[in-house]
């Protein structure tokens, strides 16, 4: 199925609404329209051929708006990739995904990733961010325009996330995962010709990417900051920003430095994801009146899978909502289809779903279930409550951690004959990963000898707090780490810091 080009559309709607704010710059979608047919113009002369898929290493800045939307426009997928990972991880994920060329920002040392991937044209995104010196054609004008129809089917993005090899996944999206989610949140959240959108999670990020979606085919403007700062968060929101997208960490920011002053009636949704909202949060929220809506939502499902409306929050404490219209929702044991209460793997099923991940031998089934591996249940009302996350991940300042990538950097150090990671509650960032080592050297050293090696795979958030030797690792028969039991061990010396 092909669907007139969305930018197009809207910009031909509503030429002159406003559809992007950074800083002092404010782009109309008709302006907007404009910049990225220029973008795509410099994209199409930086391309080889074959063209592979763009990769865009930078923070929240315009260029990545063009460079996501010009891609759109010439039918090539885009990989944002998460500039915080070390260049071992970019080169690594790089190659994965066939990236041939990168568009980077001022402050990220491409050129250091680029000598380490071959057949990589490396060009700033500052390039296509100048405004364009000709004279565009008007969205308006009749017979003119982009021309441009997207195939529903066609790859979109690539987003990276777990692999229990320890390696990163590229779970493939397409166009019509975008078009369904971006419909189905409209569906459920409502959308009001006001709306305004403040956009400070990273593009990186799948609920990053998908706010820009929803606000190009919905006519919706955005704010876009280049990193999240809680006054100017609060400065927005007050400034007329109606809905925003937050992890629990940065909202308890924001409201310690609110205190108890009241927020803008205009405000009407925080979508509040990435990991659990811990009950007296929610309970702060509630009495202040701030309209919180706490999502369950995954990388594969191109964002949300269901979300507790404002509304619901008071009755439903605790939930993460009813499923998103266009998803289903079930719960599995071994025995099948649990009933209401009953706990299991939460599985899901509709178009937001993912074409499947880089390297499968075959594409996934679009109406099969999709077993995430989180475990919950749904109550009589239908309301889902999630119960453990992943099992494993860590979600640490609403970055991914995956206790298997760090185990396999730990693991090809020559004195780690076995490596466990967990994660602890941690007071500021949610959680935080500790690793349990067997170290075959001398103990003093394991420490700083430990930080050095994970340093030159790892990024600085992925890094543990601290690493605790112990003779052994609690395993089952069959050799799978015990995590629970792992977790337990390294309890008392929690206990003790």
């Amino acid at each position: 199925m092909n669907l007139p080009s969305w930018l197009e559309t809207t910009s031909r709607n509503h030429p002159d609404k406003l559809a992007l704010t950074f800083g002092e710059e404010r782009w109309t979608f008709a302006e907007l329209y404009r910049h990225v047919n220029a973008a795509a113009e410099t994209l199409t002369s930086a391309l080889p051929d074959p063209p592979g898929r763009i990769g865009i290493l930078s923070a929240n800045r315009p260029g990545f708006v063009l460079a996501v939307l010009a891609a759109v426009r010439l039918g090539i997928p885009v990989v944002p990739l998460n500039p915080r990972l070390s260049p071992a991880e970019l080169a690594f994920q790089i190659a994965d995904a066939d990236i041939t060329l990168l568009l980077a920002d001022e402050t990220h040392d491409a050129a250091a990733v680029a000598q380490s991937s071959r057949n990589l044209a490396v060009i700033p995104i500052s390039s296509i961010e100048n405004r364009p010196e000709k004279t565009l054609p008007s969205p308006c004008a009749q017979g003119e325009g982009l021309g441009v129809r997207v195939n529903l089917t066609a790859e979109a993005a690539v987003f990276y996330t777990s692999g229990t090899s320890g390696r990163p996944k590229g779970a493939i999206l397409t166009y019509g995962n975008l078009w369904f989610s971006a419909i189905s949140s409209v569906l459920h959240l409502g959308h009001r010709s006001h709306d305004v959108w403040l956009l400070t999670m990273p593009l990186f990020h799948v609920g990053g990417l998908a706010i820009l979606f929803r606000s190009i085919i919905g006519a919706t403007p955005v704010i876009l900051h280049d990193r999240f700062d809680p006054q100017r968060a609060l400065h927005a929101i007050d400034a007329g920003a109606a809905l925003v997208s937050l992890v629990p960490a940065m909202l308890d920011r924001m409201l310690a430095l609110r205190n108890d002053r009241p927020w803008p009636p205009h405000l009407r949704c925080i979508l509040l994801g990435g990991s659990a909202a811990p009950p007296q949060l929610l309970e702060t929220c509630l009495r202040l009146g701030i309209p919180v809506a706490p999502t369950y939502g995954l990388t594969e499902a191109t964002s949300q899978v269901a979300t507790l409306l404002p509304e619901q929050v008071q009755a439903h404490l605790g939930s993460s909502g009813r499923p998103l219209p266009l998803t289903d929702i079930r719960i599995v044991t071994e025995h099948g289809e649990a009933p209401p209460g009953a706990i299991g793997e939460i599985e899901i099923r509709g178009p937001t779903n993912f074409r499947g991940y880089l390297g499968d031998s075959e594409a996934r089934d679009p109406d099969a279930w999709f077993a995430t591996g989180d475990i919950g249940y749904l109550d009589d009302d239908g309301y889902l409550v999630v119960v453990d996350r992943r099992h494993d991940l860590i979600i640490s300042g609403g970055e991914n951690v995956y206790p298997a990538e760090i185990e396999r950097v730990l693991r090809s150090h020559p004195l780690v004959a076995d490596a466990g990671v967990v994660g602890i509650p941690h007071e500021t960032w949610g959680a935080r990963p500790i690793a349990v080592v067997v170290w075959r050297g001398d103990p003093t050293h394991a420490d700083p000898e430990l930080r050095r090696h994970c340093a030159t795979e790892l990024s600085s958030f992925k890094i543990p707090d601290r690493f605790v030797l112990a003779t052994e690792l609690p395993r089952t028969p069959s050799g799978k780490l015990l995590r629970r039991v792992l977790s337990e061990h390294i309890a008392p010396a929690r206990r003790g810091t």
